[in-house]
């Protein structure tokens, strides 16, 4: 009995080892595996799109064609073109196809005649166009390879149709956001100039393509941020020509030009831009240099000397007062 059992196990195991090599046999045998695949797109209605198809663990394969199958209501192929993975260069190569196999269907065929070099890489393209609103897949099917032993796999591809992007509402939009991202109008500063000038410019490009006042969402903050940066600009402009001025104590009467208009460019920024004096760091620069002109021009006395000038006359009828008085008391007091 025990021996019957032991001829039954081998059996058994003999059984299972001759099915385990015809399953696998194929796979066993096989020289490669490549693997196929189509790629995935994306493309408005009437425009072109173009599918890649690649290979990979296509080392020493000499070839292959297939078939692929798309929903021609969607889509029609156009054109194909040979990819690096079969090079134009080498004698006895060929890249062909016939769009045109069937409704919804076209077939590709290669062949490398000395054997692919590389791993990987593009097989061919082939481009379609949109012709309606919706998504197709790209299934491979009737796939043979070459030389004998190599098998493939294949991964689908599809397109879809996406709605064109409005450019009127894009440009409006980023606009949009730019101006969003902009300081708050009394938080800006002249650093802020560069962004202020470009959301204008988007602005200004969504207007060109019809864009109205009205169709942004903030477009009085990027006005009260130009103006904060125009009223900032005219201050500093003022400021400047301020400090250009020379010192109080070696101004001349030739420096009289640069001081009036310096005084200009602060009216300019008040009457312009509603500037304070509290806006300029060095309005009492300005009106120093503006007295010491008036000095110089003798409209007003210059401490120290025309204060000593304006005294010795006053100083001197007092004195002469005093001894009037003098001499009138000495004489009263002689009688």
């Amino acid at each position: 009995m025990k021996f019957l059992k032991k001829r039954k196990t081998i059996l058994l195991t003999f059984v299972l080892c001759v099915i385990f090599l015809l399953v696998f046999s194929q796979a066993a045998f096989a020289e490669g595996l490549v693997k196929l695949s189509a790629s995935d797109v994306k493309g408005e209605v009437g425009e072109e799109v173009t599918v890649e198809i690649t290979a990979e663990d296509a080392l020493d394969h000499e070839g292959g064609q297939f078939d692929l199958s798309f929903d021609s209501d969607i889509v029609e192929p156009v054109s194909a073109s040979r990819g690096a993975l079969v090079p134009d260069d080498v004698s006895g190569n060929l890249f062909d196809y016939n769009l045109e196999l069937a409704d919804g269907e076209l077939r590709l065929i290669w062949v490398i005649a000395e054997g692919c070099e590389d791993d990987s890489g593009v097989i061919g393209t082939i481009n379609f166009e949109v012709l309606d609103d919706g998504e197709t897949d790209l299934d491979f099917s009737n796939i043979v390879m070459a030389p004998d032993g190599f098998e493939a796999t294949a991964t689908s591809g599809s397109i879809e149709s996406e709605d064109p992007v409005d450019e009127l509402e894009a440009a409006i939009a980023a606009a949009d956001a730019a101006i969003a991202d902009l300081p708050d109008p009394e938080d800006i500063t002249l650093a802020d100039k560069e962004d202020v000038e470009a959301a204008r410019a988007l602005v200004d490009e969504a207007k060109a393509l019809g864009a109205e006042d009205d169709d942004f969402e903030d477009l009085d903050k990027l006005l009260a941020a130009e103006a904060r940066i125009a009223k900032l600009e005219a201050i500093k402009t003022a400021d400047d020509a301020i400090l250009a001025l020379p010192s109080v104590d070696v101004l001349t009467l030739d420096d009289r030009p640069d001081v009036v208009a310096a005084r200009a460019l602060v009216n300019k920024a008040k009457d312009d831009h509603g500037a304070v004096d509290e806006d300029f760091l060095y309005l009492s620069r300005l009106e120093a240099a503006e007295g010491r002109i008036r000095e110089l021009e003798g409209l007003e006395p210059t401490p120290p000397t025309g204060a000593i000038n304006y005294m010795l006359p006053v100083g001197l009828m007092v004195i002469f007062a005093g001894l009037l008085a003098y001499f009138k008391r000495s004489q009263l007091a002689t009688k």
